[in-house]
C-alpha cells in the first residue's frame, strides 16, 4: 500500500507539524492529523545536517536491495533494523526514515515486474536482463533522491531559486465539530518540506549560525550568536546582566571624570565673571557643555542597557573634553585672560 507524508508550516512560530508514512487513504490521513509531531526549523536543519553528513548506511542499503532483486521469490526487505541502528548512533532522523521508506516503496513497485510479469515465458528467459534494468532504475532513483535531499540550497539564502524543486501535492483539510486543520501533502523524502523551508530561508535571508551557548547550529541572521531555545535565550540574558554589572562601574568612572573636567572649565569662566560681563559667550559655553553632557549620559545608558564595551564612551569623553577646553580657552583669551593664571586663583566668586 502506498504511503504519504502530510505537514503544515507555521512561519510565525518557525515550526512545522509532520506525520510521516501515512497510508494513502482519506480515513488514515484524516486520523493522522491528531498525531502530528512538531519540529522547529532549527531542529529540522540539524537533522538535515546529520542526514547529509552520515551517508555510510546508504551503501549497505543498496547492497541489500540489489541482493534481494536476485531472489526468485518475493522477499520483504526489513528497514526497522536500519532505522533502529541509525537512531541508536545518531538519534531520530525524519529525513533518514523518509528516504528509506520512500526507496522501499519504489523497490516494491519495480520488483513487481519480476514477480508478476505480463509475459511469463519472456520474463523467464530474460530474467537477468529485467533484473539489471530494475536494479538500474532503483539505483538511479536512490542517487537522484539522495542528491536532491543533500543539496545545500535549502538552508542557504545565497543559493539561487533554480536549485529548488517543489513537487505538487494535495491540500489536506481535516475538520470536525471542534477543529479545522489544513495540511499539505509531501513526498516521503520530504523534498517538498525542504523546498518550502528553503524558500523561507531565501525570503528572510537566514543563514546557518553557531549558537554560542549550546553550540548547535540554528537559522538566524548574519552575526546572531544565540539560537531560539529558551535555555539559551535565558543564558544570553544572564550573560548580558553580568557584563552590565561588571561594566557599569567603568562607565560611571568615565562619565564622572568627564563631568569633573567640564565643571573645572566652567569654574574658570565663573572666576572672571564671564557670565556677568559677557553673557552671550557664557551662554554659548553653557549650551555646548549641556549638549555634550546630554550625549554622554545617553551613550552611557545605551552601553549599560546593551552590555557593550566602554571604549565608545571613553572616546566621546576624550573628544568632548578637548572641545570644551578649546572653547573655554577661546573665550578667556578673547577677553585677555590666560587660563593658566586663572587656574591659580584659589577662591572662585560665590554666586
Amino acid at each position: 500500500m502506498e504511503t504519504t507524508t502530510i505537514y503544515r508550516i507555521n512561519e510565525i512560530d518557525r515550526t512545522i507539524d509532520i506525520v510521516q508514512s501515512v497510508d494513502n487513504t482519506d480515513e488514515s490521513i484524516h486520523g493522522a492529523v491528531l498525531n502530528t509531531r512538531t519540529f522547529t526549523f532549527d531542529e529540522l536543519m540539524n537533522q538535515h545536517n546529520f542526514f547529509c553528513e552520515h551517508t555510510e548506511p546508504y551503501d549497505t542499503f543498496k547492497d541489500r536491495l540489489n541482493s534481494a532483486l536476485r531472489i526468485d521469490r518475493s522477499i520483504d526487505v526489513s528497514t526497522d533494523d536500519m532505522i533502529a541502528r541509525f537512531i541508536a548512533e545518531y538519534g531520530e532522523n525524519i529525513f533518514f526514515r523518509g528516504y528509506v521508506l520512500s526507496v522501499i516503496e519504489f523497490y516494491n513497485k519495480e520488483r513487481y515486474v519480476l514477480l508478476k510479469p505480463n509475459d511469463v515465458v519472456k520474463a523467464k528467459f530474460n530474467r537477468k536482463k529485467i533484473q539489471d534494468e530494475v536494479s538500474r532504475k532503483l539505483m538511479e532513483f536512490m542517487d537522484t533522491q539522495l542528491n536532491l535531499m543533500c543539496s545545500d540550497a535549502y538552508f542557504s539564502h545565497k543559493s539561487t531559486m533554480e536549485h529548488f524543486r517543489i513537487q505538487s501535492g494535495r491540500t489536506i483539510i481535516a475538520a470536525d465539530d471542534y477543529t479545522f486543520n489544513v495540511f499539505r501533502e509531501s513526498d516521503n523524502c520530504l523534498l517538498t518540506v525542504l523546498a518550502e523551508i528553503g524558500q523561507l530561508v531565501h525570503k528572510n535571508k537566514w543563514t546557518v549560525c553557531d549558537c554560542g551557548f549550546c553550540h548547535k547550529l540554528f537559522l538566524g541572521t548574519e552575526g546572531e550568536v544565540c539560537c531560539h531555545a529558551a535555555e539559551c535565550i535565558e543564558a544570553k540574558k544572564q550573560q548580558k546582566e553580568k557584563i552590565i554589572e561588571e561594566s557599569t562601574h567603568e562607565y560611571s568612572a568615565i562619565k564622572k571624570d568627564y563631568d569633573s573636567f567640564v565643571r573645572r572649565y566652567k569654574g574658570y569662566l565663573d572666576i572672571v565673571e564671564i557670565d556677568r560681563f559677557h553673557p552671550d559667550d557664557y551662554d554659548k559655553f553653557m549650551q555646548a557643555k549641556q549638549e555634550r553632557m546630554d550625549k554622554m549620559t545617553a551613550l552611557k545608558k545605551k552601553l549599560i542597557r546593551n552590555g557593550l564595551p566602554s571604549m565608545e564612551l571613553y572616546e566621546f569623553g576624550r573628544q568632548y573634553k578637548a572641545e570644551i577646553k578649546a572653547l573655554a580657552e577661546e573665550i578667556l583669551d578673547k577677553y585677555g585672560f590666560d587660563v593658566t593664571a586663572v587656574a591659580k586663583i584659589k577662591k572662585p566668586r560665590k554666586k
